[in-house]
């Protein structure tokens, strides 16, 4: 019980992590209007989904200690790995030397690791209604990692703005999805443990 606590208060912690990356990736489309702050802004958006990308991935990997579905927790660890490994890519090795192009890519991929694991997550979920939020937030992370495929090839006549506003609704979408799934939970626990109390308390009488 404390585990599965746990697991939804750490979805719960991904859902914030991933609006307030939204929120700080908002103020792109204020920079590029200025042509003299133009670099800053693509500079902002690498660095809010970079620095998203691993704290979210480090949340992952940690949540499938949290359960006991073997292939679930694989699929998880799986997109900790590559999503803290894409995000320090970003931070170090290609910050300096980035392309729009490169920066596209890795962002699909990012998308596509999560919709993976959110459908191996949800498939493996005897909750059906679980199951179906989890497949929601699935099909929000494989929409956008399609859009983010379409971006990459028009990248030349991708602006900042245009930029900045998918990543904003990305990481928007897929937080609040996250925040109502674990707000469910935690709810329906919460509930079930007052059940089990009232429920006992003749008993103990």
């Amino acid at each position: 019980m404390r585990q599965y606590l746990h697991f939804w208060l750490t979805i719960l912690a991904r859902g914030f992590v991933a609006l307030l990356a939204g929120s700080a990736i908002l103020i792109v489309p204020d920079l590029a209007r200025t042509i003299l702050l133009l670099p800053i802004a693509l500079a902002v958006a690498i660095t809010g989904l970079a620095f998203y990308g691993v704290v979210d991935s480090v949340l992952v990997f940690v949540s499938s200690f949290m359960i006991k579905l073997s292939a679930a927790t694989v699929a998880l660890r799986l997109q900790g790995f590559v999503g803290v490994g894409i995000g320090i890519l970003l931070l170090s090795v290609v910050y300096d030397h980035v392309q729009l192009k490169w920066f596209l890519s890795l962002a699909a991929i990012q998308a596509l690791c999560a919709a993976i694991a959110e459908t191996v997550v949800a498939k493996h979920t005897k909750d059906r209604s679980v199951g179906r939020w989890n497949y929601s937030t699935a099909a929000i992370a494989f929409v956008f990692f399609v859009l983010y495929v379409y971006l990459r090839i028009h990248a030349d006549d991708l602006s900042p703005r245009r930029l900045s506003w998918s990543l904003y609704a990305y990481l928007v979408a897929f937080g609040i999805a996250e925040c109502i799934t674990a707000a469910r939970m935690l709810y329906a626990n919460e509930h079930s443990v007052m059940g089990r109390l009232a429920a006992a308390e003749p008993t103990a009488r």
